[in-house]
């Protein structure tokens, strides 16, 4: 069994260079950051795959593992160089796409209402007042999530 220094620990937080792709998942395998057997999983975010190769897009597509080339040469060469973990990356949760979707929700007066448990009257007035930030889309008022929660936010201060 291949074993790792602590110093190099996912949890510092450092670029590593390995020497080819396997060392890397022999790496992410020891510090149980990835596991291939019994289940093929993300073990930070509890991810399971269907397959090593899925499992491998994952990291790949997330940034956690790339491989390094090297360019070399008038004509130009490629040779695969090895191949780097940012285990800066491991712990960051994944709320790109959600965070892109919230930008992009909209909840009608009736939905705020039921959510603050306030009247649609009271969410007109917060509207008017320019307390809470709205749109009109087809002649309909809506209001935006991350509009919602900093208005949210902001009552919640003293």
């Amino acid at each position: 069994m291949v074993t790792f220094p602590d110093q190099i620990h996912p949890m510092h937080g450092l670029v590593i260079r390995f020497k080819d792709g396997s060392s890397a998942s022999k790496y992410l395998e020891f510090f149980k950051i990835t596991t291939l057997s019994p289940l093929i999983k993300f073990i930070p975010q509890d991810i399971t795959f269907d397959s090593a190769e899925e499992m491998r897009q994952f990291l790949y597509h997330k940034g956690i593992v790339q491989d390094e080339i090297e360019v070399s040469g008038i004509f130009p060469k490629l040779s695969n160089v090895g191949t780097i973990v940012n285990t800066k990356l491991i712990y960051e949760p994944d709320e790109s796409n959600f965070k892109k979707f919230l930008k992009y929700k909209y909840y009608s007066v009736n939905e705020v209402a039921e959510m603050l448990s306030l009247s649609r009257p009271t969410v007109y007035k917060l509207v008017n007042d320019q307390a809470l930030k709205s749109i009109r889309i087809y002649d309909q008022l809506r209001i935006n999530h991350v509009d919602l929660m900093a208005f949210i936010n902001k009552e919640d201060q003293p």
